[in-house]
């Protein structure tokens, strides 16, 4: 691996690992205890779905600056978002940092925006569907081959090819493993901090 994709990685690891230390912080306050440890209501899902999109938001604006491109870890709220509180708060949560990033403009806008929208949407589906025991290691996995995704629709959609092309050799590993790193570890954040108890809001 190139020494400067590593330190775009290790750029984007610690950006992630910041975030998500304050999100250890906010689960800990009764507030959001009490939340998460039972039924998520409507009101609920609204308060989620903007707390992980702003985070979305500084995802972006965090970035790591290379060669014309940034790297950045956008899609993690989205997807931390989905796996909290389900399709409407990852759709939610990808909605606010998709259409941000969408109106931040550039040959990348579209798929980028759409691409973090599906990550909060999927993941959301995927909690449904594993009835919230969604573990540590398959939020990761699908964290892997949803940036995965994410990095092929940029080369069929971004024009002119040659430039996205260019943008994905740079932006791919480092992203990809960032996002993957990332929500392993929010999982088991979410895993210790609300052991033993059955929330059905992905915590098991």
């Amino acid at each position: 691996m190139d020494q400067s994709i590593v330190g775009i990685l290790f750029g984007l690891i610690e950006k992630a690992c910041f975030a998500i230390v304050i999100f250890y912080l906010l689960f800990h306050t009764q507030y959001f205890r009490k939340m998460l440890s039972g039924k998520i209501n409507a009101v609920n899902q609204i308060v989620l779905a903007i707390v992980f999109g702003l985070f979305a938001i500084y995802g972006t604006y965090s970035g790591v600056q290379t060669s014309g491109a940034i790297a950045n870890i956008r899609n993690l709220g989205p997807m931390m978002a989905g796996f909290v509180g389900g399709p409407w708060v990852g759709l939610g949560a990808g909605l606010i940092g998709g259409v941000h990033r969408y109106f931040m403009g550039g040959f990348t806008a579209i798929p980028c925006a759409l691409g973090t929208i599906l990550s909060g949407l999927i993941a959301g589906i995927i909690l449904v569907l594993l009835k919230g025991k969604i573990g540590i290691w398959k939020p990761a996995l699908f964290a892997f081959l949803m940036e995965s995704l994410d990095m092929t629709m940029l080369l069929v959609m971004a024009q002119p090819f040659d430039k996205a092309l260019t943008l994905v050799k740079i932006i791919a590993i480092p992203m990809i493993l960032a996002d993957t790193i990332g929500i392993a570890i929010f999982a088991y954040m979410l895993k210790q901090t609300f052991r033993g108890k059955d929330s059905g809001s992905g915590l098991a």
